[in-house]
């Protein structure tokens, strides 16, 4: 362990704590700075959409939008599993990868203990996105169940139709709150690869990433339009 320290450089063990610490702490301390996020805003519509079903005697169209969720989360849990194949590839060659990066002019000296730590960051991210991804499609089939147990429109005001409605819309709202954590963990993944090249680039690239997704998730024309009726 103490070699393989000594084969890394202190810029990129500082690199590699700032990738896990904002890795970690962007979804809590964005939620405890500005509120809540888009996601939060579209717990209201879902609601709303889970009061209309109610309405409905042929739920063949909520049964299709949940179905088109989890498309949408499988479609990228099985392209993570790809990413994470292909990581594990760049890993077994990481003495190839080593050799081109020290090729290339104007770019610092690495190791292949180096360019492992940083393959291995990357897989880390994929394998939390995969996770998320997976529990994202569990949750969004818990909600297919809520539909089915929904009662009958002509039972839309009981309380059996309060407590389905309101609970099938914070499954749903779960399901979405995961998929988001396995696309986050792509942002940060996509901003770590000039990391690859050199440890300084990471924290400009970084810092660009989290400023376009704290500007998508709180402060975009979507998040506006997402605005829940009063």
């Amino acid at each position: 362990m103490n070699s393989f320290l000594a084969e890394v450089g202190w810029l990129d063990l500082v690199a590699l704590a700032t990738l896990g610490f904002s890795f970690t702490l962007y979804g809590p301390t964005s939620a405890f700075i500005l509120g809540g996020n888009i996601s939060m805003r579209m717990l209201e519509w879902r609601k709303i959409w889970a009061r209309q079903m109610m309405r409905r005697d042929a739920r063949i169209t909520d049964v299709s939008l949940v179905r088109g969720l989890i498309g949408n989360v499988s479609f990228f849990a099985t392209t993570t599993v790809f990413v994470i194949s292909g990581l594990l590839a760049l890993i077994g060659s990481s003495s190839t990868i080593v050799q081109k990066l020290n090729a290339l002019p104007h770019v610092e000296t690495v190791t292949e203990e180096t360019v492992i730590m940083k393959l291995c960051a990357l897989l880390a991210m994929a394998v939390v996105a995969f996770f998320k991804f997976g529990w994202a499609m569990r949750l969004h089939a818990n909600t297919l169940l809520m539909v089915g147990a929904a009662p009958e429109p002509a039972e839309r005001n009981s309380v059996e139709a309060e407590y389905v409605s309101t609970h099938l819309a914070e499954m749903s709202a779960l399901a979405s709150g995961h998929f988001q954590g396995g696309v986050r963990a792509y942002y940060f993944g996509f901003a770590s690869l000039p990391w690859l090249i050199s440890a300084w680039l990471l924290f400009p690239s970084l810092a660009l990433m989290i400023g376009v997704a704290i500007r998508r998730e709180f402060f975009s024309k979507a998040f506006r339009v997402a605005m829940p009726m009063v």
